[in-house]
Protein backbone atom coordinates (compact mmCIF):
# COMPACT_ATOMS: atom_id res chain seq x y z
CA UNK A 1 0.00 0.00 0.00
CA UNK A 2 1.11 3.34 -0.80
CA UNK A 3 0.94 6.05 1.78
CA UNK A 4 -0.20 9.49 -0.19
CA UNK A 5 0.76 12.84 1.75
CA UNK A 6 -1.59 15.57 0.85
CA UNK A 7 0.07 18.34 3.04
CA UNK A 8 3.51 19.37 1.86
CA UNK A 9 5.17 20.27 5.10
CA UNK A 10 7.77 18.51 6.17
CA UNK A 11 11.02 18.36 8.28
CA UNK A 12 14.40 18.51 6.56
CA UNK A 13 17.11 16.51 9.37
CA UNK A 14 20.19 17.97 8.76
CA UNK A 15 23.39 16.29 9.64
CA UNK A 16 26.77 15.54 8.12
CA UNK A 17 25.54 13.63 4.94
CA UNK A 18 23.13 16.10 4.15
CA UNK A 19 19.11 16.79 4.45
CA UNK A 20 17.02 14.42 4.96
CA UNK A 21 13.19 14.77 4.43
CA UNK A 22 10.50 13.48 7.45
CA UNK A 23 7.05 13.72 7.78
CA UNK A 24 4.99 12.96 11.18
CA UNK A 25 1.17 12.04 9.71
CA UNK A 26 -0.58 10.67 12.96
CA UNK A 27 1.46 9.57 15.32
CA UNK A 28 3.69 7.97 12.54
CA UNK A 29 6.99 9.65 11.45
CA UNK A 30 7.75 8.85 7.94
CA UNK A 31 11.35 9.26 6.32
CA UNK A 32 12.35 8.73 2.37
CA UNK A 33 15.16 7.72 1.33
CA UNK A 34 17.41 10.27 0.01
CA UNK A 35 21.02 9.25 -0.80
CA UNK A 36 20.53 5.26 -0.63
CA UNK A 37 19.15 2.38 1.17
CA UNK A 38 18.51 4.18 4.47
CA UNK A 39 15.09 2.83 4.74
CA UNK A 40 16.30 -0.87 4.89
CA UNK A 41 18.94 -0.01 6.89
CA UNK A 42 16.87 1.53 9.71
CA UNK A 43 14.20 -1.65 9.35
CA UNK A 44 16.96 -4.04 9.17
CA UNK A 45 18.83 -2.89 11.98
CA UNK A 46 15.42 -2.14 14.31
CA UNK A 47 14.59 -6.43 13.18
CA UNK A 48 18.37 -7.57 14.35
CA UNK A 49 17.96 -5.38 17.84
CA UNK A 50 14.90 -7.37 18.46
CA UNK A 51 17.03 -10.08 19.34
CA UNK A 52 19.44 -8.06 21.15
CA UNK A 53 19.24 -7.49 25.00
CA UNK A 54 17.83 -4.22 24.64
CA UNK A 55 14.75 -4.10 26.10
CA UNK A 56 15.37 -7.07 28.34
CA UNK A 57 18.56 -6.48 30.39
CA UNK A 58 18.50 -2.47 30.28
CA UNK A 59 16.77 0.34 30.79
CA UNK A 60 16.87 1.80 27.04
CA UNK A 61 14.76 0.85 24.32
CA UNK A 62 15.16 1.13 20.87
CA UNK A 63 12.62 2.39 17.58
CA UNK A 64 11.66 -0.09 15.48
CA UNK A 65 11.12 0.60 12.03
CA UNK A 66 9.30 -1.01 8.89
CA UNK A 67 9.60 -0.55 5.06
CA UNK A 68 7.08 2.05 3.40
CA UNK A 69 5.96 3.20 -0.05
CA UNK A 70 4.91 7.02 0.22
CA UNK A 71 3.83 9.46 -2.37
CA UNK A 72 5.91 12.52 -2.36
CA UNK A 73 6.44 15.20 -4.56
CA UNK A 74 4.38 13.80 -7.47
CA UNK A 75 5.61 10.41 -7.92
CA UNK A 76 6.63 7.18 -5.62
CA UNK A 77 8.71 7.20 -3.49
CA UNK A 78 10.57 4.14 -0.45
CA UNK A 79 10.67 5.19 2.64
CA UNK A 80 10.61 4.17 6.40
CA UNK A 81 8.33 5.07 9.01
CA UNK A 82 8.60 4.54 12.99
CA UNK A 83 5.78 5.21 15.44
CA UNK A 84 6.26 8.62 17.51
CA UNK A 85 8.06 7.98 20.71
CA UNK A 86 7.41 11.25 22.07
CA UNK A 87 4.85 11.87 24.90
CA UNK A 88 3.09 14.70 24.73
CA UNK A 89 4.88 17.80 25.69
CA UNK A 90 7.95 15.69 25.25
CA UNK A 91 11.00 16.50 22.93
CA UNK A 92 14.46 15.67 22.07
CA UNK A 93 17.86 17.26 23.38
CA UNK A 94 20.61 17.29 21.29
CA UNK A 95 24.08 16.47 23.67
CA UNK A 96 25.69 19.18 22.43
CA UNK A 97 23.11 21.89 23.64
CA UNK A 98 22.87 20.81 26.94
CA UNK A 99 26.63 20.62 27.27
CA UNK A 100 27.53 23.77 25.90
CA UNK A 101 25.00 25.58 27.73
CA UNK A 102 26.16 23.86 31.32
CA UNK A 103 30.03 24.97 30.61
CA UNK A 104 29.25 28.15 28.83
CA UNK A 105 32.14 27.77 26.40
CA UNK A 106 32.91 25.85 23.18
CA UNK A 107 32.55 22.02 23.74
CA UNK A 108 34.50 21.40 20.54
CA UNK A 109 37.23 23.10 22.35
CA UNK A 110 37.06 21.87 25.83
CA UNK A 111 36.73 17.94 23.66
CA UNK A 112 39.65 19.31 21.64
CA UNK A 113 41.92 19.85 24.74
CA UNK A 114 41.84 16.63 26.27
CA UNK A 115 44.63 14.10 25.32
CA UNK A 116 42.95 11.21 24.85
CA UNK A 117 39.95 9.78 23.36
CA UNK A 118 38.66 7.95 27.11
CA UNK A 119 38.89 11.40 28.49
CA UNK A 120 36.47 12.64 26.07
CA UNK A 121 33.84 9.89 26.57
CA UNK A 122 34.38 10.08 30.46
CA UNK A 123 34.16 13.91 29.92
CA UNK A 124 30.70 13.75 27.85
CA UNK A 125 29.16 10.78 30.40
CA UNK A 126 30.03 12.19 33.28
CA UNK A 127 28.49 15.66 32.53
CA UNK A 128 25.66 14.31 31.28
CA UNK A 129 24.75 12.43 34.09
CA UNK A 130 25.31 15.71 36.22
CA UNK A 131 23.29 17.74 33.75
CA UNK A 132 20.19 14.92 33.52
CA UNK A 133 20.55 12.98 36.76
CA UNK A 134 20.47 9.72 34.06
CA UNK A 135 22.46 7.70 36.08
CA UNK A 136 23.50 4.96 33.66
CA UNK A 137 24.15 7.81 30.76
CA UNK A 138 27.69 6.35 30.64
CA UNK A 139 26.14 2.90 29.95
CA UNK A 140 23.86 4.23 27.11
CA UNK A 141 26.59 5.93 25.65
CA UNK A 142 28.65 3.16 25.07
CA UNK A 143 25.74 1.30 23.38
CA UNK A 144 25.11 3.13 21.09
CA UNK A 145 28.97 3.29 20.12
CA UNK A 146 28.21 -0.71 20.10
CA UNK A 147 25.38 0.08 17.93
CA UNK A 148 27.68 2.27 15.39
CA UNK A 149 30.58 -0.68 15.48
CA UNK A 150 28.74 -3.43 15.06
CA UNK A 151 26.59 -1.36 11.59
CA UNK A 152 28.84 0.82 10.48
CA UNK A 153 27.59 4.34 11.31
CA UNK A 154 29.61 7.05 10.70
CA UNK A 155 27.64 9.84 11.52
CA UNK A 156 26.86 9.23 14.85
CA UNK A 157 28.01 13.80 16.21
CA UNK A 158 26.97 14.94 19.06
CA UNK A 159 23.97 16.45 17.37
CA UNK A 160 22.93 13.02 16.97
CA UNK A 161 23.72 11.53 20.61
CA UNK A 162 20.43 13.32 22.44
CA UNK A 163 18.12 12.83 26.02
CA UNK A 164 14.44 13.40 26.09
CA UNK A 165 13.17 16.19 28.40
CA UNK A 166 9.78 16.87 29.72
CA UNK A 167 8.95 19.56 32.52
CA UNK A 168 12.01 19.89 34.13
CA UNK A 169 12.98 15.91 33.66
CA UNK A 170 15.16 14.11 31.49
CA UNK A 171 15.09 10.36 29.79
CA UNK A 172 17.14 8.07 27.78
CA UNK A 173 16.61 8.88 24.08
CA UNK A 174 15.23 5.24 22.18
CA UNK A 175 18.10 3.92 19.78
CA UNK A 176 16.81 5.13 16.76
CA UNK A 177 17.76 6.98 13.41
CA UNK A 178 20.36 4.25 11.84
CA UNK A 179 19.71 4.88 8.34
CA UNK A 180 23.54 5.86 7.68
CA UNK A 181 24.39 2.26 8.37
CA UNK A 182 25.60 -0.51 6.32
CA UNK A 183 27.07 1.46 3.75
CA UNK A 184 23.62 2.78 2.70
CA UNK A 185 24.55 6.02 1.57
CA UNK A 186 25.91 5.33 -1.70
CA UNK A 187 27.31 9.11 -2.91
CA UNK A 188 29.68 8.25 -0.10
CA UNK A 189 29.98 4.69 -0.63
CA UNK A 190 29.24 3.88 -4.03
CA UNK A 191 27.42 0.51 -5.47
CA UNK A 192 30.30 -0.58 -7.53
CA UNK A 193 32.82 -0.32 -5.50
CA UNK A 194 33.59 -3.95 -3.06
CA UNK A 195 32.15 -3.49 0.16
CA UNK A 196 35.54 -4.68 1.92
CA UNK A 197 37.45 -1.64 0.22
CA UNK A 198 34.94 0.87 1.66
CA UNK A 199 34.26 -0.23 5.22
CA UNK A 200 38.39 0.95 6.11
CA UNK A 201 37.81 4.46 4.80
CA UNK A 202 34.64 4.70 7.53
CA UNK A 203 35.53 6.64 10.60
CA UNK A 204 33.77 6.30 14.00
CA UNK A 205 31.72 9.58 15.03
CA UNK A 206 32.12 11.99 17.13
CA UNK A 207 35.89 11.30 17.88
CA UNK A 208 36.87 10.37 14.31
CA UNK A 209 38.62 7.68 15.09
CA UNK A 210 37.98 3.31 14.52
CA UNK A 211 34.85 1.79 15.28
CA UNK A 212 36.69 -0.66 17.33
CA UNK A 213 38.84 1.99 19.17
CA UNK A 214 35.86 3.78 19.90
CA UNK A 215 33.61 1.07 21.24
CA UNK A 216 36.36 -0.66 22.96
CA UNK A 217 37.45 2.59 24.76
CA UNK A 218 33.64 3.07 26.33
CA UNK A 219 33.36 -0.53 27.33
CA UNK A 220 36.72 0.22 29.16
CA UNK A 221 34.61 3.11 31.13
CA UNK A 222 31.52 1.14 31.55
CA UNK A 223 31.56 -2.68 30.63
CA UNK A 224 30.27 -3.98 27.58
CA UNK A 225 25.75 -3.54 26.90
CA UNK A 226 25.30 -5.14 24.00
CA UNK A 227 24.07 -8.61 23.41
CA UNK A 228 23.04 -10.19 20.21
CA UNK A 229 23.22 -13.56 19.12
CA UNK A 230 24.99 -15.06 16.22
CA UNK A 231 23.19 -15.10 12.89
CA UNK A 232 24.19 -17.44 10.44
CA UNK A 233 23.96 -16.21 6.52
CA UNK A 234 21.07 -17.39 5.50
CA UNK A 235 19.30 -16.60 8.79
CA UNK A 236 20.45 -12.78 7.72
CA UNK A 237 19.18 -13.10 4.10
CA UNK A 238 15.70 -14.40 4.78
CA UNK A 239 15.43 -11.22 7.20
CA UNK A 240 16.11 -8.65 3.79
CA UNK A 241 14.34 -11.13 1.53
CA UNK A 242 10.98 -9.05 2.32
CA UNK A 243 12.75 -5.15 1.88
CA UNK A 244 14.53 -5.69 -1.31
CA UNK A 245 11.21 -5.54 -3.57
CA UNK A 246 11.55 -1.97 -2.54
CA UNK A 247 14.13 -1.55 -4.66
CA UNK A 248 14.85 -1.75 -8.32
CA UNK A 249 16.14 -5.41 -9.68
CA UNK A 250 19.00 -3.96 -10.34
CA UNK A 251 19.85 -2.82 -6.80
CA UNK A 252 18.33 -5.20 -5.10
CA UNK A 253 21.47 -8.28 -5.65
CA UNK A 254 24.16 -5.37 -4.50
CA UNK A 255 22.41 -3.94 -1.59
CA UNK A 256 21.70 -7.65 -0.38
CA UNK A 257 25.73 -8.66 -0.99
CA UNK A 258 26.44 -5.07 0.62
CA UNK A 259 24.72 -6.05 3.62
CA UNK A 260 25.55 -9.56 4.13
CA UNK A 261 29.52 -8.94 4.00
CA UNK A 262 29.40 -6.74 6.47
CA UNK A 263 26.76 -8.36 9.05
CA UNK A 264 29.08 -11.87 8.04
CA UNK A 265 32.53 -10.15 9.08
CA UNK A 266 31.31 -9.52 12.44
CA UNK A 267 29.96 -12.69 12.83
CA UNK A 268 33.02 -14.32 11.50
CA UNK A 269 35.10 -11.67 14.18
CA UNK A 270 32.94 -12.88 16.81
CA UNK A 271 34.13 -16.51 16.06
CA UNK A 272 37.76 -15.93 16.77
CA UNK A 273 37.74 -14.09 19.84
Amino acid sequence: MTVRFTSSEKIAETSSKGNQEKWLDGNRWYKLDQFGYEALAETAISKLLESSNIETDTPFSFVRYQMERIHAHGRERTACSSENFLTEGQSIITLSHPLRRHEYKDLKAILTALSSDKQRIAYIAKSTVEITGLAEFPQYLTLLFEVDALFLNDDRHLNNIAVLYKDGKYNYCPIFDNGAELLSNTQFSPMDIEPKALMPELQARPFNTTFTHQRNTARSLSGPQLYIPNFIRVQIAELLEPLLPYYAQRDRGFILDRVLDRLCAVIMARQKI
